[in-house]
């Protein structure tokens, strides 16, 4: 996309500076006579002034590509214990995986499946709870194409809250990444399944790595994981795959 949009920009800048250069080179081959088919000023205006509008045109889409394709970072912010974040959520604050889930039915088996701790429905068109969109952003460790984190990024000027209407909490070490997701729905329930790895695969010194992505509270990274289901949770329960039911992200106040 990058070599595309570098192309079309040095065209339509050059039509822009010397659109009657561009004629020569690009055009006059298709005249018997070139010189007596060049085109007269006015055409050359109206060709320098459509250059323009393509150049202007071309800088827009290439900025917001950009800036489309970075995930916002997340921002340091100070709670107290009465915070209703941490009312909903506990210790450590959570921070929203960006990604858009495609939901697996089969459990894989080079992976962790890690419990399902808490989940709130939300209405991610109407961007309901607004608290959600206001949190930081889950930044994997060492992330780079092709390490298998989960799903992909949401398309330019959304987030993966914005298509959701469930988000799921797991808590795991900092070293491991989400990278599955198994739903299975049915008219009473939502059984969900979050599968962890190492970044590219593989495990550290030989560690199992149920004990490398499990970590105790103080050293793990509480991650928010937005997922779109058929239908709004609505009445269903919520379940881990082993049965065990996931409580509702509910403030004690």
């Amino acid at each position: 996309m990058t070599a595309l949009l570098g192309g079309l920009a040095v065209l339509t800048l050059w039509g822009f500076i010397a659109p009657r250069s561009q004629w020569r080179v690009l055009t006059s081959w298709s005249h018997r006579d070139p010189r007596g088919n060049e085109p007269g000023q006015v055409v050359v205006g109206i060709h320098r002034v459509v250059a323009g509008l393509a150049v202007a045109s071309l800088a827009f889409t290439g900025v917001s590509i950009e800036q489309g394709s970075k995930q916002p970072k997340a921002v340091p912010v100070v709670r107290s214990t009465a915070d209703p974040v941490r009312q909903l959520w506990g210790t450590p604050d959570p921070v929203v995986v960006n990604r858009v889930v495609s939901p697996v039915t089969t459990a894989p088996t080079d992976l962790v499946s890690l419990p399902v701790l808490r989940f709130q429905g939300i209405d991610g068109t109407h961007r309901d709870p607004s608290y959600l969109f206001n949190l930081g952003t889950f930044q994997p460790p060492n992330a780079k194409k092709g390490d298998g984190y989960v799903g992909s990024d949401p398309a330019v000027g959304l987030t993966a809250l914005d298509t959701s209407n469930l988000v799921v909490q797991v808590r795991a070490d900092a070293r491991c990444i989400p990278k599955q997701v198994l739903v299975l729905q049915s008219a009473s329930a939502v059984v969900v399944a979050v599968y962890y790895g190492r970044p590219g695969g593989g495990v550290a010194n030989g560690a199992d790595l149920a004990t490398l992505c499990n970590a105790p509270a103080s050293g793990s990274v509480s991650t928010l994981i937005p997922l779109h289901l058929d239908a709004p949770v609505g009445g269903r329960a919520v379940v881990n795959l082993d049965g065990v039911p996931v409580a509702p992200a509910v403030s004690k106040n």
